[in-house]
Order: structure tokens, then sequence, then C-alpha cells
């Protein structure tokens, strides 16, 4: 075929804005940009240099809707229209993938998931590109020209089309594996933005949740939040009552301003009568209450090293969401002999500011000795540095029973109108127990102390 005449077809089988999946427009600017980041982070794994012919952008677009459409087909039409081998290849891989029993199982985290099928799109090409090393060299520099589906296979050799099926397979596998920890991350993020009126945008932050997918220590903390959220009953915020709050039900009294309409319907003798016995139906009113930051400092000493702190890093995102739920800032410090910069969660956080937070506390390493008075009187400086309204919580996580200087805490404490709550891990600290509002012991590191823990003050 001339170069001419290749072009002119090229051009006749993409009319439209169709191409390789059945209702995708690859013309659509919005399609184009999906394709364009899963790319991109294809060349962030991998050496750009080294990608095969087959790899470009509308493969990048075609794999991402193969995962979140509900229901991809192959586009036949297109397909019968294909002249040249590159789409061709990439026409084999989407058909062998769906043939595949693990697609449909990685389906269950990535369908209507954008995020998440960006990460598993950039997974299994990455591994497709590195089990298939040699696939650019053996890909056929010319087609026969044949019709009907024997065509498809006649592009390439025996020996290419075997190394590809293994190459699609272990790309699948390696994508599972990253699939259910992304799906994780995006929905931890879904809780915290939920019913703040923030969007959830953890698009921006697609290169770092795909680093936190490939962390074991992620995958690790996630599963135990995962026990712990399974048992947790559901979260009623604390409130009280106000005339002008907003509306919670309904109740009896003689406050005429929040009297149900339907009450002034009644003969006026009856409803002068309900009005001096309080019995007039109300709307009940509540404000919630007032809380100033929740404060999560933890032990990464030496000793804490293993179960332990695996345990607390699952407390403290639990944590994190109770502080969400609750419309309070918060912070997380780890110590050991010294106290560590903090990490803050604004009211308002979006999902990019808890892909920083799960970022942070999986790195963090248990090693060191233990001051716990410092770590405390640090979290106690950066609440007196902040803006806050209500009381503050500092829910101190360690197993340290070191001596503690229990008048310079107490003051601190006083001062900076915050409360104490210690969770001591195999353990036991005097100076803590008189200090704190709360002091309790863990023995287990179960789901059900994990509970006791987050439900805490």
């Amino acid at each position: 075929m001339h170069q001419f005449d290749e072009k002119v077809e090229t051009k006749e089988a993409t009319r439209g804005g169709e191409g390789l999946i059945v209702g995708v427009n690859y013309d659509d600017p919005a399609v184009q940009y999906r394709g364009e980041r899963v790319l991109s982070l294809v060349r962030k794994l991998v050496d750009n240099d080294k990608l095969p012919d087959f790899v470009d952008d509308v493969f990048a677009v075609s794999t991402y809707y193969m995962f979140f459409l509900p229901v991809p087909m192959i586009n036949r039409e297109y397909a019968s229209r294909v002249k040249d081998a590159k789409r061709a290849i990439q026409l084999k891989i989407l058909s062998r993938i769906m043939s595949m029993d693990k697609f449909e199982e990685i389906r269950r985290y990535t369908i209507a998931d954008s995020s998440t099928s960006m990460v598993v799109s950039a997974v299994f090409m990455e591994t497709l590109v590195r089990e298939s090393s040699n696939m650019s060299q053996q890909m056929p520099s010319s087609l026969e020209q044949k019709s009907g589906e024997g065509r498809e296979s006649d592009m390439v050799g025996n020996d290419y089309d075997s190394n590809l099926h293994r190459a699609i397979s272990r790309a699948l596998q390696t994508a599972w594996s990253h699939a259910e920890t992304a799906k994780q991350i995006q929905m931890l993020a879904a809780r915290f933005v939920a019913g703040t009126g923030s969007s959830l945008t953890l698009e921006d932050s697609i290169t770092d949740v795909l680093r936190l997918a490939r962390n074991t220590d992620v995958r690790n903390i996630l599963e135990m939040l995962k026990s712990i959220e399974e048992g947790e009953t559901r979260f009623r915020r604390k409130v009280r009552k106000s005339p002008r709050g907003e509306l919670d039900g309904y109740e009896l009294g003689s406050d005429v301003e929040r009297i149900v309409p339907s009450e002034l319907a009644l003969p006026p003798e009856f409803l002068a009568y309900k009005l001096s016995e309080g019995s007039l139906l109300l709307y009940r009113k509540v404000l919630p209450e007032s809380h100033g930051p929740l404060y999560v400092l933890l032990d990464k000493s030496g000793s804490m090293m293993g179960t332990k702190i695996l345990w607390a890093k699952a407390v403290a995102l639990a944590l994190a969401q109770r502080a969400a739920r609750e419309r309070r800032d918060y912070y997380v410090r780890f110590f050991d002999s010294i106290p560590y910069p903090p990490l803050k969660l604004p009211k308002n956080a979006r999902g990019r500011d808890l892909v920083k937070l799960l970022d942070y506390i999986a790195r963090i390493r248990a090693n060191g000795g233990t001051d716990i008075t410092r770590a405390v009187l640090a979290a106690i400086e950066d609440i007196l540095a902040g803006k806050r309204s209500g009381v503050a919580d500092i829910v101190l996580i360690t197993d340290g029973e070191d001596k503690v200087t229990i008048e310079a805490v107490r003051r601190g404490l006083a001062k900076a109108k915050a409360r104490l709550h210690t969770v001591m891990i195999q353990g036991n600290n005097p100076d803590l127990k008189v200090l704190s509002e709360s002091y309790m012991s863990v023995v287990k590191l179960s789901k059900e102390e994990a509970l006791k823990v987050v439900n805490i003050g």
C-alpha cells in the first residue's frame, strides 16, 4: 500500500471520533485528556525511549475506558477497516483482555471510578511493556491482505502471539493487586469530604495515589482500618438545642417562634389552652457542638515496631475521619525522643489532603527513644498557635513508661483548654493516669479496642 493510500485509510477509519472502543469519542478533549494522563503516568514508570510503538495515546484511552465503562465493547466495524499493524496489535490486546477472568475481577473496583481506572490502566500498561520488552522488535512490518476474523491473528507470528498472551496475563495480575488498594484510597477520600461541600479531586493527586497503591505498608494500614470501620456504629454528631439552629424534628413546648403551621388551624380557645399547657407542636432546632482541634500524638520509638505501630497508624486515620465528621481541625505528630513536624488537616479537607495524610503516616518507621513530656508540650504549642474554639482533645498513643513532668504538662493543658486522652499499648504509666481526662489500656490491639479509642472523649 502506498503511503498516501495508508493515510487515506487511517483518516477514514477514525472518522467521527470513533476508535477501538464502542461509544468513546476519541476526538473529545475530555477523552484525550484521560489518555494523556494515563500515558504520562506510564512514561514516568518506564523509560520513554523503551515504549513500544503500540503504546500511544489511542491505546491509553482505550485501556482506560476498558476498565471504566460498565459494558466495554470492541468496535468491530472500526476493526474491519484497520490497515496498520499498530492498531491491529492494540485490538488484539484489548480482545485478549476481555476474554480473561481477571479482567472482570479488576472491574469490580474500576467501573465508573476515574482515579482507580487511571491507576489500574497505568499499572497494566507499565507491566505489559516490561513483560514484552521485545514486542516492538517482533511487530511485523507488513500486513497480509486477508478478511474475516482470521486476519487479526495472522498479523503477528506464533512466538509473538504466545509472548503477548503471557504478558497480558501478568499485567492483569499486577493491575489487580493494585486495584483494591487504589479503590480503598478513593473510598477513604470520599468519606473525608462527604457532606463538607468540598469536591473530591483525587485526579489531581493521581501520581501520589499510584505510588501509595504500590506501597505494602499502605495496604496493611488500609486493611486494618477497614476492619475498624466494619465494626464502627453509625456516627451521631453531638448537638445542642437552639431556637435558631437547623431543623432536627419535632417537640412539644410553648415557644411560638417555632410553632408548626398546622397548629394555627386550631380553634383559638384550644390553641390558647395548648399554649398555657406548653403542649404546642414545635419544630426542634439544634446547632452542632463547637469543638476544638483533634490532635493525635503517635509514639514511633523502637519499642513500637511491628503490629503496634501498624495498629496505631490505622487508629490515627480513623480519628482523622472522626475529626472530618465533627468539622474540626486535625493534627497528627509522631515522636520518639524528639517531636517531629506535624501534619494538619483543615476542617474542609479535600481528597488530596487525605493523600498527603496517608503518605505521611505510611512513611514513618519505628525507631528511637521516648520523651512524652516534650511531645505533649509541642502539641500544646501547636494548639495555642492555631485558631480554635471549643475544647481541644489530644490523643496520645504510646507504650512509653518514662517519667512525665506533671506540673508543666498540667499548666500547658489548662492554658490551651485541652484534654489529654492516653492510649497505653501493653504498658502502664502512672504519671499519664494522673494527667489524663481518660486513660485506656490496650492489650490485644484488636478492632474492639480501636473502636473505643475512636470514640474516646
